[in-house]
């Protein structure tokens, strides 16, 4: 993850002081880029670096920086950065709308949904020279813009290049950014997926553009395959003879041979999936027709519009945990812990998850929730008919280490949602503890 470091206020006024270094191609000098119609997905085209959009200055851009919502520290959550192309100054309440159109679009689609706090959003604002993009609205219009957008890349009407290193260099004007949004200045459909770069273009004012963006975040987040069948660019696609693909969203294994075998998404089979009827295994995808399956008929990863299926879903939870973890603070953060202090966690504020405590292994029911926890330094003075409190002191709680008495405290932070039944999730990136050793309580 690329961070930066963090200014408070409002709107910010940053200056990237070294110039970004170029972005690198693939070996044979071509980035891959997904593109796409008004409805679905197509495929993929190599766009040549030297075939692309015309060369941009590598000199430190300069923009201010808005941010639209902020959740928590850059390294603790996955930063999305807007930028714009071919807005000029008097068009910067269009570049915002557009922005704030796109981000309600996503947050409202799950699991961005559910995991909203985990995101921060911020808006660079990229002024150009002059309002639109290259080749639109037909093939030989050229604008002066700061990205240097154009439509007709690669000869295709609606694929939307961008100068890559010129985009990195903007986006290194935010606190910290995971994930590159680009919004172009048309009306007219158009958008790529740099997948590889974590980067997508989009029409910002046609209705159907900002949807291109959940997709490609399948790619970029979640490491989802695309489950459509067809392959546009340069065939149909036929029948697949490869090995097991490593994408959890497809595979060569009917249902019966994953029931058989544990494996993929059988789990999930049988139950009914929020883009419609129920998770099975159907055939087609990874742009071929025939030998590989998809978990669902027509997921986001297949069209647009549509809402991932159970197993992107997951996955994407998946993903979401392993890039911010569970825990946003700890304290104290240092070692040795005295007793007669208190013992804190700050979990990421996500409605499922809860946390648990436990004294040298034994589980404390009735701190179940508590973000703290007292150490006693002695047995706490109770009041007629209340519980004993947890200390150091009870027998079946205290180590004798070194010739004083030690005490392992454990919290243990969970996700508990329903987006994932993988026991391997459940236990790994959606699970995670703290723990401290207290020494020094009285007996």
């Amino acid at each position: 993850m690329r961070r930066f470091p963090v200014l408070a206020g409002a709107l910010l006024a940053l200056t990237l002081l070294p110039a970004w270094p170029a972005h690198a191609a693939g070996p044979d000098g071509t980035r891959k880029v997904e593109v796409f119609d008004q409805d679905a997905p197509k495929g993929y085209v190599d766009v040549p670096v030297s075939d692309g959009p015309r060369s941009r200055s590598l000199a430190p851009p300069s923009a201010t920086v808005t941010p639209i919502e902020v959740n928590g520290p850059s390294d603790k959550r996955i930063d999305l950065v807007y930028l714009g192309d071919g807005f000029t100054e008097g068009e910067m309440a269009a570049y915002t709308a557009q922005v704030a159109n796109s981000w309600n679009i996503l947050a409202q689609r799950e699991p961005f949904k559910s995991y909203r706090k985990l995101f921060n959003v911020w808006q660079v604002n990229v002024v150009s020279n002059e309002s639109g993009s290259d080749n639109d609205p037909e093939p030989g219009v050229r604008k002066d813009t700061a990205l240097g957008g154009e439509y007709y890349c690669e000869g295709l009407a609606r694929l939307i290049c961008v100068d890559v290193d010129a985009a990195y260099a903007y986006a290194g004007l935010a606190p910290g950014f995971d994930q590159i949004a680009v919004v172009v200045n048309s009306s007219t459909y158009g958008g790529a997926g740099y997948t590889e770069e974590e980067l997508v273009t989009f029409s910002g004012g046609h209705p159907s553009g900002p949807e291109i963006l959940p997709h490609e975040l399948g790619h970029s987040l979640g490491d989802l395959a695309d489950e459509y069948p067809y392959w546009a660019y340069p065939d149909d696609g036929s029948t697949y003879t490869g090995d097991e693909p490593v994408e959890r969203n497809t595979s060569t294994y009917d249902a019966a041979r994953q029931t058989a075998q544990r494996n993929k998404w059988w789990r999930w089979l049988g139950a009914e999936t929020p883009d419609g009827g129920v998770i099975g295994t159907f055939e087609g995808a990874a742009y071929y027709n025939l030998g590989i399956y998809r978990p669902s008929d027509n997921s986001l990863m297949r069209s647009l519009v549509k809402p991932f299926n159970l197993v992107g879903r997951e996955e994407m939870t998946r993903k979401f945990y392993e890039t911010t973890g569970l825990v946003d603070d700890a304290t104290p953060s240092s070692a040795p812990v005295r007793a007669g202090g208190t013992l804190s966690v700050t979990p990421v504020p996500v409605p499922t998850v809860s946390t648990r405590w436990l004294v040298n292994g034994h589980e404390i029911a009735e701190w179940a929730g508590r973000t703290s926890v007292e150490v006693f330094d002695r047995k706490p003075k109770m009041s007629h008919g209340q519980a004993e409190q947890p200390w150091c002191g009870r027998k079946d709680l205290k180590v004798k280490v070194k010739g004083e008495r030690t005490c392992v405290y454990t919290a243990v932070v969970a996700d508990s949602t329903d987006f994932v039944r993988d026991p391997a999730y459940q236990d790994g990136p959606l699970s995670t503890s703290i723990t401290w050793t207290v020494t020094g309580a009285k007996f």
